[in-house]
């Protein structure tokens, strides 16, 4: 197929349009990426400070507070053994007055009977809005009296 004079020179006009925009982007990717290649130094410098400076401090801020922590586990561990040869103990649950029963009633069948009643831990009742277990013989507390 032959082509007119026209249509050769419209071919080489385009292809030096297209060799012109081509060289441009290249340019600017190059351009951009100069640019990514100076935060990336940017950032590599900061991680070297970081390496240089603050993980040594890190390092050494780590072992004296794992010192001081081992200090102070070995002072509360020494109080504890000297508080326990002093006599100056814990109270044992039943020298608590607030263990003990208020009044027989309060203190179930087995301070009637004459046995020693044990207090129940408060923690250890169920709630008092759940209804007790079933196959339990307690009838459910009246909250009146508490009122």
């Amino acid at each position: 197929m032959k082509r007119s004079f026209q249509e050769v020179v419209e071919l080489v006009v385009f292809g030096l349009i297209a060799l012109l925009i081509g060289t441009g982007v290249l340019w600017l990717a190059g351009w951009v990426l100069g640019l990514v290649g100076l935060l990336m130094k940017f950032l590599a410098g900061l991680i070297w400070w970081l390496l240089r400076y603050i993980v040594p401090i890190a390092i050494v801020a780590g072992l004296i507070y794992f010192l001081v922590r081992v200090l102070q586990g070995d002072r509360s561990g020494q109080a504890a053994g000297a508080g326990a040869t002093s006599g100056a103990g814990p109270v044992p649950a039943a020298a608590d007055p607030s263990a003990v029963p208020e009044s027989a009633a309060d203190a179930g069948p087995a301070a009637g009977a004459g046995e020693a009643a044990e207090a129940q831990d408060p923690a250890d009742a169920p709630p008092a809005d759940e209804p007790p277990p079933e196959g339990s013989d307690t009838p459910p507390e009246d909250d009146s009296r508490h009122n």
